[in-house]
């Protein structure tokens, strides 16, 4: 009987010894009281790096394909700007002129003694060695038109005065820019009296801005002279003939009064080889020229 008992408890122990054992193991496999597992952020941020890497790398793996990851979408913004920015031609005036500078019915014919026998000096025209400031010949940079003093004088485009320096003729350049700030492109009025802008002003095509200097000592008395130009900065600044560069609205207008002046003045003055046909009037030439 004694053994008998003894036997039963002994199995008694060891059973409960077993629970005892099966339940601690259990509870350590179970969640906690929140009901997630401790190591959840862990987790989350594994799930994360794997997801950035499957997108990082579905061009290796061949699985369907898959929407953009963020950093595709990133990337593409960051490319934006560059495209935008090579949409312009960055060698060309960004831009466009809608006059001359002056009205044409602003040409007054004379008989007075020209210095070239010319009104309208065109882009390119070569100033002969003795004649030229240097001393040297050289092409007309800026178009010149020699009219009355008191001649309004115009601005080329629709923009902002970036300037108006003094020249060394002691008249004024008045500069005009897309912004209002020296860039690479500037349009340039030149040999101005009696500004009527200031920097910082926006202008639009045809608004008076000066008026026509006296510097000009080709001019027959009561004239004087205004140049323009499209000025290409640079180590080695350069001028573009500015008739290459009309607005759409206006080019075949102005090529029209251009070439009607130019067979006028040479009807008016006898003389029939003052003006080249050219592709583009006013143009000898549409390879920049220094200075």
């Amino acid at each position: 009987m004694n053994k008998l008992i003894f036997a039963l408890l002994a199995v008694g122990v060891l059973a409960g010894g077993f629970l005892v054992l099966n339940s601690n193991i259990y509870q350590e496999e179970q969640p906690t009281q929140s009901g997630e597992p401790e190591n959840t952020d862990a987790m989350f941020v594994i799930e994360e790096e794997t997801v950035t890497l499957e997108d990082g790398e579905a061009a290796v793996s061949s699985p369907p394909s898959a929407p953009p990851s963020q950093k595709s979408a990133t990337q593409e913004q960051h490319s934006a700007p560059q495209i935008a920015s090579t949409q312009g031609n960055p060698d060309e005036p960004p831009l466009k002129l809608k006059g001359i500078g002056v009205n044409f019915e602003d040409f007054k014919f004379t008989k007075e003694n020209l210095q070239f026998n010319r009104l309208f000096v065109g882009y390119g025209f070569v100033i002969p060695a003795g004649q030229s400031a240097s001393g040297q010949a050289k092409a007309n940079p800026q178009p010149t038109f020699i009219v009355p003093l008191g001649t309004p004088v115009r601005s080329l485009v629709d923009g902002v005065v970036a300037a108006i320096p003094t020249l060394w003729s002691g008249d004024y350049s008045v500069q005009v820019t897309a912004d209002g700030k020296m860039q690479r492109w500037a349009y340039e009025m030149e040999h101005i009296m009696n500004p009527t802008v200031a920097v910082g002003d926006r202008v639009t095509a045809g608004q008076i801005v000066g008026e026509v200097s006296t510097f000009y000592n080709g001019a027959p008395p009561g004239y004087g002279a205004v140049e323009i130009g499209i000025l290409k900065g640079g180590q080695v600044p350069e001028h573009l003939c500015p008739f290459a560069y009309f607005d759409d609205s206006v080019r075949e207008e102005m090529f029209e009064k251009m070439e009607t002046l130019f067979q006028s003045w040479e009807d008016y003055i006898g003389d029939q080889t003052l003006y080249t046909d050219t592709q583009i009037p006013g143009c000898l030439t549409l390879e920049p020229i220094e200075g």
